[in-house]
């Protein structure tokens, strides 16, 4: 019961903060949504930005989960996977938007710490998730997953992601063109 009611917090102030931005949203609120008292979300968090970053960590960890179904279906090649991995990535601005603006704020370096950290964290976390899927892949065969590849696929993704945001701005858009690339330098490397 005390993990429901904590997950239902998170998931009220994830709508407010995205709705109405964590500076404008009040516990009040918040409380009031789940017709709850503001002391009971005390119970939980002590203040309004741990309950801030408790949703960034949920929309994190939803994130990841999301990756590491896209990676165990084994229904499809590598490859595939790889490339359903960067198309989850494509529309992370609708399912994960506090998590999308503390990367925009981190990269404009107007991010707080607890956003850098969380940021770090979780692309450590995508990284070994990574690690993990190649060296299952290649498991038995004489290749050695170099420490630089996951992070190489997961900065890259990233940097996918926020290049075609741009690039859309400028051409005709073509993200499969995007990813076929980011596929043959992966393939590259594995090579």
């Amino acid at each position: 019961m005390e993990k429901e009611r904590k997950l239902q917090i998170i998931k009220a102030a994830a709508k407010r903060f995205d709705k109405h931005g964590v500076n404008k949203t009040t516990l009040n609120e918040i409380a009031r949504d789940l017709r709850i008292g503001k002391a009971t979300i005390y119970g939980y968090f002590v203040s309004k930005e741990e309950l801030f970053f408790s949703v960034l960590e949920w929309e994190g960890s939803q994130f990841l989960e999301e990756a590491r179904a896209i990676f165990n279906n084994e229904e499809f090649q590598l490859r595939d996977r790889f490339l359903q991995y960067f198309d989850s990535k494509e529309s992370i601005s609708q399912r994960y938007k506090l998590m999308l603006d503390s990367f925009l704020k981190v990269l404009d370096e107007k991010g707080i710490d607890g956003e850098m950290l969380f940021i770090k964290n979780l692309l450590a976390r995508e990284e070994d998730l990574i690690r993990s899927v190649l060296t299952k892949a290649y498991a038995g065969k004489s290749f050695n997953i170099e420490s630089s590849l996951p992070v190489f696929i997961a900065l890259k993704s990233w940097g996918l992601f926020f290049g075609f945001k741009l690039y859309t701005l400028s051409v005709q858009p073509d993200s499969l063109h995007l990813k076929e690339i980011l596929l043959k330098e992966i393939d590259n490397f594995l090579a």
